[in-house]
């Protein structure tokens, strides 16, 4: 393997709201790293061309507009995608949980044990589609980490996004992998990087720690994301709507039976799995007074006749409740409900 000076250049893959934001924050640093944008559209190379190369970030609405610089750029796709053979230890991926696999297979044969594959998505089973489609040697595998991101965020236009709070923040972990005894080198220091952006407010957490907290958020996301986009409403009106309660009820309590039952945290004594329906459901109700006014992903995929990440949200407590025996009626017909309309 080829060695590398520090620091390690951060590739981005996925320039939305969060990937422009983690883009923009990176560059603002002291003593920022090189970081590199992945994109696999000519039109979007030429739009950030037009814009002089730069990323744009509104602070709030309506608040002070920042500017950031000095970011390399690569187009992968189609034959593009072979223009560079340059290791890539450190990659930030904010695309769509179910556009991944897709938009990684161009830049596949840059990936490896010494690579660090940062996630900030919706959902869960991502790493695990990854390791069947993409990595299914151990030992060539990369290091994953996981993020969640609190920010609220929107794209104004392309390389523009707009922070609507300042009280948002992250979390990131590595993700504790069988068949892997330490780390890829770029790991520490891409979890390093993020954690010292005040701007995203980024704490580390262990993987079980880290874990929960993808759970709590996807049972949030189970919830929200497919009743707002079956129903054309905002966040809001998914406890406002007394007629919907029994449909969240029930999804809450299958969401809880299959969490409480993983393998991963069989360790763990049952009060601090935190699964429970009444903890599910106040996690709930929290996230979307946060949020009543905003508009899912899910539900503007739907109006837009995009693609959803729903089988990495309702689709993924199914499978899993499938291996362990637990049937999960209310979330396969959301799931089937939302692949119908986006389809």
């Amino acid at each position: 393997m080829t060695g590398f000076e520090q620091p390690y250049p951060i590739y981005i893959l996925g320039l939305g709201s969060i990937g422009s934001f983690i883009a923009h924050t990176l560059r603002c640093l002291s003593a920022p790293p090189p970081v590199n944008l992945l994109l696999h559209r000519e039109s979007l190379c030429q739009d950030f061309e037009y814009r002089d190369r730069k990323i744009k970030l509104q602070v709030g609405e309506g608040g002070v507009q920042e500017k950031s610089s000095g970011f390399e750029v690569e187009r992968i796709d189609g034959d593009w995608c072979s223009t560079s053979n340059d290791q890539i230890c450190c990659l930030i991926v904010t695309v769509k949980a179910s556009g991944t696999l897709s938009a990684l297979e161009p830049i596949k044969h840059r990936l490896g044990p010494h690579s660090t594959i940062c996630l900030f998505q919706n959902g869960l089973g991502q790493v695990e589609t990854l390791n069947e489609k993409l990595f299914p040697d151990p030992l060539t595998r990369p290091t994953y980490v996981l993020g969640i991101m609190r920010h609220g965020a929107y794209l104004r236009s392309p390389f523009e996004a707009v922070l609507s709070g300042t009280d948002g923040s992250a979390v990131v972990g590595v993700v504790d992998c069988e068949n892997r005894n330490e780390a890829a080198p770029g790991t520490r220091f891409i979890l390093d990087t993020l954690l010292r952006s005040a701007a995203l407010q980024c704490a580390e957490l262990g993987w079980t720690d880290l874990l929960k907290a993808q759970l709590l958020k996807l049972a949030a996301n189970c919830v929200i994301n497919p009743l707002t986009a079956l129903l054309d409403v905002r966040n809001g009106e998914i406890t406002e709507n007394k007629m919907l309660i029994p449909t969240w009820h029930r999804l809450l309590e299958e969401i809880s039976a299959v969490f409480n039952h993983l393998p991963e945290l069989q360790h763990l004594p049952a009060e601090q799995r935190q699964f429970s329906f009444c903890s599910l459901k106040s996690a709930l109700v929290n996230t979307v007074l946060k949020t009543a006014s905003n508009s899912s992903s899910m539900r503007e995929d739907v109006r837009k006749g995009r693609g959803t990440e729903i089988q990495f949200i309702n689709g993924w407590v199914v499978r899993r409740g499938a291996e362990l025996g637990i049937n999960c009626p209310t979330n396969a017909f959301l799931a089937e409900l939302i692949l119908a309309k986006s389809n």
